[in-house]
């Protein structure tokens, strides 16, 4: 009996000391020279990994090998909650406005059909997002991603633009108040908010959507559409440090912003 307890602990003892540093060795976080310059890792929680670039860019990056694609979101944070006086409904003006061409993508939406994309944004009060889903290939996310640092800061923000575009977000205006639950939504919001921009509607006033000057628009996106007021996801089937380096490459050249954002002291109720 004594014989076969010894056997069993020798036996139990190479098992701990062989997997032991496997172990180990799998709960080290990624060393910093694996990643690019200018890149900081902040952590993962089951599969989902979070990095920041040195201009303040947050990416948080979900491979799924059993996704046939990819899904590239970017959300800056900015909504009709930032908007000022005369201003209302500048946001989701701004956000029409992304998809109409930037200096190195002057025709997006060609390359969107062609490459066989779904795309959307939404605007609220505190975000204003863009996605992509497309069939996953290197070729697609590469062309995503440079497509979103390109937009950030250097779309054409252009008068021409906003002239088509306002009578297309006049007209969801229009459909707002001809839905009487988007009218009691829009009332309670008020009563809730007396004094904070959380009482305004997104979709602005009519008045506003319509005189809106192209200037303060251009302001608006200058101030806020900047890599340290957002947050870049990427969710699919996609190789992460591939992906990182892609995103090192497009997002990291953007210079860091000198600008200050605005400090809005009103407190909700």
């Amino acid at each position: 009996m004594n014989r076969w307890m010894k056997t069993f602990a020798c036996l139990l003892s190479s098992l701990i000391l062989a997997f032991a540093p496997h172990a180990a060795g799998a709960t080290r976080p990624i060393q910093a020279t694996q990643l690019p310059a200018g890149v900081e890792k902040l952590g993962t929680v089951e599969g989902i990994s979070e990095y920041r670039l040195a201009n303040g860019l947050r990416f948080i990056l979900f491979p799924d090998a059993a996704k046939p694609t990819v899904t590239v979101n970017l959300t800056y944070l900015v909504g009709s909650r930032h908007e000022n006086y005369g201003e209302t409904g500048m946001a989701h003006l701004l956000e029409h406005l992304m998809f109409k061409g930037s200096k190195n993508f002057p025709d997006p939406t060609r390359e969107f059909k062609t490459r066989g994309f779904q795309i959307n944004g939404s605007t609220w009060l505190d975000r204003t997002n863009y996605y992509l889903t497309f069939p996953a290939s290197d070729d697609n996310l590469q062309w995503a991603l440079a497509w979103n640092a390109d937009a950030m800061v250097n779309s054409h923000i252009a008068r021409k633009d906003l002239d088509s575009e306002m009578s297309v977000v006049r007209n969801e205006f229009e459909m707002g108040e001809n839905s009487p639950s988007s009218v009691m939504l829009k009332r309670t919001q008020s009563l809730l908010f007396d004094w904070h921009n959380y009482g305004n509607s997104t979709i602005g006033a009519r008045s506003d959507i319509e005189n809106v000057k192209i200037e303060n628009l251009q302001a608006f996106y200058r101030r806020y559409y900047q890599p340290d007021n957002a947050v870049l996801t990427v969710a699919g089937k996609f190789d992460e440090q591939q992906a990182v380096r892609w995103i090192a490459g497009d997002f990291g050249k953007l210079p860091r912003p000198t600008r200050a954002l605005p400090e809005n002291w009103t407190v909700e109720p």
